[in-house]
């Protein structure tokens, strides 16, 4: 709070925050967590596969990206390469002239460049 941006920003957040008069106290917790929780993906008990947390089953998100909502986006944390189909860019209002040619080449899995 001794950062006058960070408090006037944290104001900001409390007072745009709506919470429902009859919120449970485990469901106000989950809200603040919400907000002050950066760069983490968490899931509740009843989300988690019947295989437990050691299964090897793909993880899909929806995310939001500019008011635009990206469906079926996968989370790998150990790829070492991130892809997005030229057709989706496409759709998003994304200015092109950042982007540069690459000599990498990519394999798919069928062995194709």
């Amino acid at each position: 709070m001794s950062f006058k941006t960070h408090r006037a920003l944290l104001v900001k957040i409390l007072n745009e925050s709506h919470m429902a008069q009859d919120i449970s106290m485990e469901g106000f917790e989950g809200n603040v967590n919400n907000i002050t929780t950066n760069n983490y993906l968490t899931f509740a008990e009843e989300e988690i596969p019947v295989e437990g947390r050691g299964h090897n089953k793909a993880l899909h998100v929806s995310v939001k990206c500019m008011d635009h909502i990206v469906a079926k986006v996968l989370v790998d944390n150990r790829s070492s390469l991130n892809v997005m189909p030229k057709s989706m860019l496409g759709k998003l209002p994304f200015n092109a002239s950042h982007l540069r040619p690459s000599s990498m080449i990519m394999w798919a899995f069928d062995g194709t460049r």
